[in-house]
């Protein structure tokens, strides 16, 4: 009887495990060959075209552009379709000529518009882990976007990221495994209860 209450447990723990787990749904290291272009599906807006680049394995966004709010951006786009409780981590960092009124951000849109979901003043400093989430109204959007920008006030000023993971919940627990696993555990305990009665 403890034998079949052992081997429930752990088919309930395995089943409840397997359908709470976080899934990468989008991940970039940038760990590439320097280049003018980002690639991996991400577009950029910048005033020259190398201001948006790889260098040295992390994307960089750098220099101004007169009268405009965004200077340098890159934003990707990913499927949430079947995900809850989207997080996005990522580091960051600012080359050492940043000032303190120069800012990073990150924002989101699912299609009504973009909002601000992160920002930070830069004014040089070494890389730093962010977590965002879970992000609200992020979670089964067809187009979830995402982008990086920076308003600094020289051309010769730079945000630094990397290692950008977008994560989320799956929704759907019906898969065979987890059904056969829960299955199992109730039928384990249905008679462990049923040989104690008796």
């Amino acid at each position: 009887m403890k034998f079949l209450k052992n081997i429930s447990a752990i088919a309930v723990f395995l089943c409840v495990c397997s359908s709470a787990s976080a899934s990468v749904i989008f991940s970039d290291n940038f760990d590439r060959n320097n280049s003018n272009n980002v690639g991996n599906g991400w577009s950029e807006y910048e005033d020259d075209n190398n201001d948006v680049a790889i260098r040295s394995g992390v994307l960089r966004l750098r220099d101004t552009i007169w009268l405009s709010w965004v200077d340098a951006a890159a934003s990707n786009n990913a499927s949430t379709i079947g995900y809850d409780d989207i997080y996005l981590d990522f580091e960051w960092a600012a080359s050492m000529n940043t000032e303190w009124t120069d800012t990073l951000h990150v924002s989101w849109n699912d299609g009504s518009g973009w909002d601000d979901i992160w920002s930070t003043n830069l004014g040089g400093s070494s890389f730093a882990s962010v977590s965002l989430g879970a992000i609200l109204g992020a979670s089964n959007l067809a187009n979830l976007q995402i982008s990086f920008w920076t308003n600094v006030s020289r051309y010769n000023e730079s945000a630094y990221i990397d290692n950008v993971v977008l994560r989320g919940t799956p929704t759907s627990v019906s898969n065979p495994s987890s059904i056969a696993l829960l299955g199992l555990g109730l039928l384990g305990l249905g008679l462990a209860s049923r040989k104690k009665s008796a």
